[in-house]
């Protein structure tokens, strides 16, 4: 690993999240900041492990048992224990396993949570050299990285970028998407009358919607090596901005919200472009299917200020803990995880997207055109969350202060001077 700032410190026993805990139990020897060795054979492996997963819920769960774990234990003779819990929950479980001194053998988190337990000492490091094996795209790596080594590997992704009603552009003359997010804004406003608005923001969490514009406007969240907030800079001004005004000419709509489990604005035609996450396609099968019909809806990818395009980067990244007491068997868990067949098999169930579109034919994946088109795009799944070791204290801070600015309780130079302080606060308590 090389050495920064960040790393003194976790030497040292800085940090907020459990570092007393993290140290405690037995990590397998050797050193401890070298990578885990990868090179155990399935055929000498025994004992038990525990994976910790926010996925595979409901109708889903079936499919991890029988059609991932089953093959695995039969081939190693691994006993595999799911620990299952809620998004929602699945911080403070973490934190709360961290100091107990009881962590799960391998661990499913978020895109921005690597970075935060490698540096509390959570995530054993990844050989760089079998990560490079796996040819991934380096834009779904970007979240797998803490101080330029690997400590986690993305499992399933949630990608993010534009939908729209091809009727609403018909009707307006427009016969191509934009191609800058100028044009964008400008789109959405004609497109804003006879009750449709021309963007639905508001149906994506908010934080992360202002993210992806601040990465479209050519902004960052931090600098490379996670000490030096960027977000408040001129393109989170500018981003900001482009909101206020859309909402200014009505076009972006506060107040058009969907209800819980109800159909989004979207999907209801009520918004003509709307940022579509690869995730809904099961709630459009269940509620819309008109709108899983081929040509029935247009996507785009988000255009930015220089005429580039991105994608949000969302989903479920797995680790192997560094305090694993059967680490081998552990990391040939997350190993097969990796294998073709399996990345198909599980994201086909969960309705997310491989981290490679190299994967044998799979139904459940081919007929979702969400994930079909996110697939295409992988190169362009650059905008992300996270990038600093002080992302779980920030993370959810941040909305309020974006909502306080578009409701005018704030300014945008308000809200830019308190999320520099929020994240200078955070990073100084590393």
């Amino acid at each position: 690993m090389k050495l920064s700032r960040r790393s003194i410190l976790a030497a040292s026993g800085a940090g907020a999240i459990g570092l007393t805990a993290a140290a405690c139990g037995s990590g397998g020897g050797g050193d401890e900041d070298a990578p885990i060795d990868l090179d155990a054979e399935a055929t000498d492996l025994s004992g038990e492990i525990t994976l910790l997963t926010p996925d595979f819920v409901g109708d889903q769960r079936p499919v991890l048992d029988n059609d991932i774990i089953a093959p695995f234990a039969e081939e190693t003779g691994v006993k595999v224990t799911v620990d299952q819990v809620d998004w929602d929950k699945l911080n403070e479980k973490l934190t709360t396993s961290i100091a107990g001194g009881v962590i799960a053998d391998v661990i499913m988190t978020g895109v921005g949570w690597t970075p935060p337990f490698a540096n509390k000492g959570v995530f054993a490091q990844l050989p760089t050299d079998y990560v490079e094996t796996l040819k991934f795209d380096e834009t779904v790596l970007i979240s797998a990285k803490y101080d330029d080594d690997y400590y986690s590997l993305p499992q399933g992704l949630d990608l993010r970028f534009l939908s729209y009603h091809p009727e609403f552009f018909e009707a307006a003359g427009i016969t191509e998407p934009p191609a800058t997010i100028e044009e964008l804004g400008q789109v959405a406003d004609e497109l804003t009358k006879d009750g449709v608005i021309g963007f639905d923001l508001f149906s994506t969490t908010l934080r992360q919607a202002w993210i992806f514009l601040l990465y479209a406007h050519g902004g960052t969240l931090f600098s490379e090596d996670g000490l030096t907030p960027k977000l408040h800079e001129e393109p989170g001004r500018k981003a900001t901005e482009w909101i206020l005004e859309r909402m200014k000419n009505g076009s972006v709509d506060y107040n058009l919200q969907a209800a819980e489990g109800q159909p989004t604005p979207f999907q209801q035609k009520k918004s003509a472009i709307a940022i579509t996450s690869t995730g809904v396609w099961p709630s459009w099968l269940d509620m819309t299917p008109e709108l899983t019909k081929e040509g029935a809806v247009g996507t785009f990818l988000m255009p930015t200020t220089d005429g580039g395009q991105l994608m949000f980067q969302g989903g479920t990244l797995i680790s192997v803990s560094k305090r694993s007491q059967n680490q081998a068997a552990a990391i040939a868990l997350v190993k097969h995880f990796m294998k073709p067949e399996i990345l198909g098999i599980a994201n086909g169930a969960t309705g997310k997207v491989p981290p490679t579109a190299d994967i044998p034919d799979n139904e459940d994946i081919k007929s979702n055109l969400l994930a079909s088109f996110a697939l295409e795009n992988l190169d362009k799944a650059g905008a992300a969350e996270g990038g600093t070791a002080a992302w779980m204290e920030i993370r959810g801070n941040l909305q309020p202060l974006i909502e306080a600015c578009l409701t005018g309780k704030s300014t945008v130079d308000q809200m830019l001077d308190e999320m520099k302080k929020l994240c200078d606060d955070a990073i100084g308590r590393l």
